[in-house]
């Protein structure tokens, strides 16, 4: 007998800080707990960009990236008991313990044990098939458009934060950045019944995507001042700023912009350390959470909203790349030139 032939599959390997290459790699085998699914669309997140920069804080080349994805399940390993062959899925980007306190009450998002896609060799979403584990893995409705559910992770993203303020009063919200997490928070605080929600981002056609998703008002920072624009928008000041954006000095752009006594949610990660006038925080008397991923209450609520038809993700995708062109979609969203919203990669486009 000659030597064994193991299935290979395409992937997207970065192999360097900004470089990528189409590969062929070993298809991965469930074990224990763990499903094979075929990935049909898969997002490039904000992460994503972070790690082909080479500044991401553990996803480290070489690996496959990616985690907002769907896709349909082909195998299962022994005691998979949730899922079948043939179920449409989309997943967390990590794997909790489910044994530790924030685990054993539901953040698992604090889980201090969890594993993380595209890392220690737990290869990402940017190939033909990616291997989960059950316990991050949540079920899409069967005629879900692929698109919609490979939002759906980025979308619990912005739920998660937007579930940290205040809703009460029907509270005016700014959204400083409007990459697809900014935008998240925007969907959510319409969904969670904020009050009239504003963003603010260079260019016009990040407008247009704030306002595609419900924002009614925007400050184009390229072409004015952001304390101006927004105190023309909301008089008063935000009740509820969102830093969506880690460019150097947002946080003082938050504290502008907000009322004394409001609230601030962070729900963007930075490239490095910030600068930051604590006494403008503490004068104004602001609230400052942070908010970090999200949990399988905040999946099966967006879940839901898909499902009913309440919302529609997709006028947030501005292009679309096949697999083989992963390297072109991460030099154009490096590019960051204003025009760029959602980069979707089309794996398979038959996902089954």
């Amino acid at each position: 007998m000659g030597p064994a032939v193991h299935p290979t599959m395409n992937a997207a390997v970065l192999t360097a800080d900004r470089t990528m290459e189409h590969r062929q790699v070993p298809v991965p085998e469930p074990g224990p707990g763990e499903l094979l699914v075929r990935v049909a669309v898969s997002g490039i997140c904000g992460s994503d960009l972070s790690a082909y920069r080479g500044l991401h804080p553990y996803k480290k080349a070489p690996v496959v990236l990616g985690h907002e994805f769907c896709g349909k399940v082909v195998g299962t390993g022994p005691g998979v008991t949730r899922f079948a062959v043939g179920d449409l899925v989309c997943s967390s980007a990590y794997a909790s313990c489910d044994a530790c306190p924030p685990c054993r009450t539901g953040a698992t998002h604090l889980c201090r044990h969890r594993t993380n896609l595209s890392h220690l060799g737990w290869e990402g979403s940017f190939a033909d098939f990616v291997l989960l584990r059950e316990n991050m893995t949540y079920r899409l409705p069967a005629g879900l458009g692929h698109e919609a559910g490979a939002m759906v992770e980025p979308l619990s993203i912005g739920l998660h934060a937007m579930r940290l303020a205040d809703p009460s009063g029907g509270p005016v919200v700014t959204v400083l950045g409007t990459g697809t997490i900014g935008l998240a928070c925007v969907v959510a605080a319409r969904r969670l019944g904020f009050g009239p929600v504003h963003c603010a981002d260079l260019g016009p056609a990040k407008g247009e995507l704030a306002r595609s998703v419900g924002a009614q008002g925007y400050v184009d920072v390229a072409q004015e001042e952001l304390r101006s624009g927004a105190a023309a928008l909301a008089p008063g000041g935000s009740d509820v700023t969102v830093i969506a954006s880690g460019h150097p000095g947002v946080v003082a752009d938050a504290a502008a912009v907000t009322r004394p006594g409001g609230q601030v949610i962070v729900v963007s990660y930075f490239g490095g350390p910030q600068d930051v006038d604590w006494n403008a925080l503490v004068s104004a008397e602001l609230t400052v959470r942070f908010s970090a991923l999200s949990t399988a209450a905040d999946f099966e609520e967006v879940i839901g909203w898909l499902g009913r038809g309440e919302i529609d993700p997709v006028p947030l995708v501005t292009h679309r790349f096949p697999l083989r062109d992963a390297a072109t979609a991460l030099r154009l969203m490096d590019r960051a030139d204003g025009t760029v919203g959602k980069i979707l990669l089309q794996v398979n486009r038959e996902s089954g």
